[in-house]
């Protein structure tokens, strides 16, 4: 998860970062990643400057010097290189073979976010996350994540997911809406991936609202977070960069997806979907490879510094994949 410590980002001005786009929509014949032809999301190309090619300086310097510091104390209170200090990471089950695990975004409504059974959802899913090879971007933190933006128009989560797929690098937006009060509750769940804008049917689930191992809350979050896994799995894991320095890129993973100093990442431009014979989208097929990057240093857990290994530079909306 994010730190605690992170808070809202400085404005964003993508037209100096280049934070470029991701891979489009769902499906459509202009995009490579395809295009469902719903209306264009408020974190559209224009806003994100996709094709420029100047980075400029990272628009989160403030943060990542804190997530440093952060990592400095760490390494001081175990007596540890602050590297080693961030680098351990917990065994899961993972989504694919690599053993990294991608991040799921949880939003509630601010309005309903305070509530016990907000709270008792959270726990669970936060509790039940790394056991199916996830790791949860709770709602706080994506409210921080584009609090501030320019690069959205929006400061909701849920107008901004392709921002939300660069930084902090959600591969699935799960929205948890609650119908009803007292002791049972209807929990109305919408899950998307922000990457390839594939937004899959809703859920809804009626549930005691209770405490524990085995309890409706506990249930209905293992079915979730199985479900939104085996969502995520239909490309392998992946990752963004979204800002440079100096040469070095910084990427949106670090030691708690599992990644470790000396990791190498392809750098895919381009891949397909590939769609059933019902339309349903079953696997994402990765571009050619252009280049590599290496992984450097770690910035506090969910963010590492990679440089240039060969071929070309990667740019926001590159894909980057694991090399085994």
């Amino acid at each position: 998860m994010l730190s605690n410590r992170f808070k809202r980002f400085q404005s964003m001005v993508l037209a100096a970062t280049a934070v470029t786009a991701v891979a489009g929509c769902a499906s459509g014949p202009a995009n490579p990643a395809g295009g469902n032809g719903d209306a264009p999301l408020a974190d559209s190309e224009a806003a994100f400057g996709y094709e420029q090619t100047d980075w400029g300086r990272p628009f989160w310097d403030k943060w990542l010097d804190s997530a440093r510091e952060e990592g400095r104390a760490e390494a001081v209170r175990s007596g540890q290189a602050p590297a080693a200090a961030v680098a351990t990471t917990s065994a899961a089950t993972s989504v694919d073979s690599t053993g990294l695990k991608p991040k799921i975004g949880l939003y509630i409504a601010k309005d309903a976010r305070e509530s016990m059974t907000s709270y008792r959802l959270i726990s669970a899913l936060e509790r039940n996350a790394a056991r199916h090879g996830l790791t949860l971007i709770k709602p706080n933190e994506l409210d921080e994540a584009v609090g501030g933006s320019d690069a959205c128009g929006s400061e909701s989560p849920l107008d901004c997911p392709r921002l939300l797929a660069i930084f902090p690098g959600i591969r699935g937006l799960l929205v948890v809406d609650q119908r009803g009060s007292g002791d049972t509750v209807t929990l109305e769940s919408r899950m998307m991936d922000p990457d390839f804008d594939i937004r899959y049917e809703p859920l809804s689930t009626r549930v005691q609202v209770s405490d524990g191992t085995n309890s409706d809350v506990d249930i209905w979050s293992d079915r979730i977070l199985d479900t939104a896994a085996d969502r995520i799995g239909v490309a392998p894991w992946f990752t963004h960069t979204f800002a440079l320095k100096g040469k070095d890129m910084y990427i949106n993973a670090g030691s708690a997806a599992g990644l470790k100093i000396g990791d190498e990442l392809a750098i895919h431009s381009e891949g397909s979907l590939v769609r059933s014979p019902s339309g349903q989208v079953i696997a994402w097929e990765p571009g050619p490879e252009v280049g590599r990057v290496r992984v450097k240093e770690f910035v506090g857990e969910n963010i590492a510094l990679a440089e240039q290994v060969s071929g070309e530079m990667p740019k926001p909306k590159d894909r980057l994949t694991y090399v085994d």
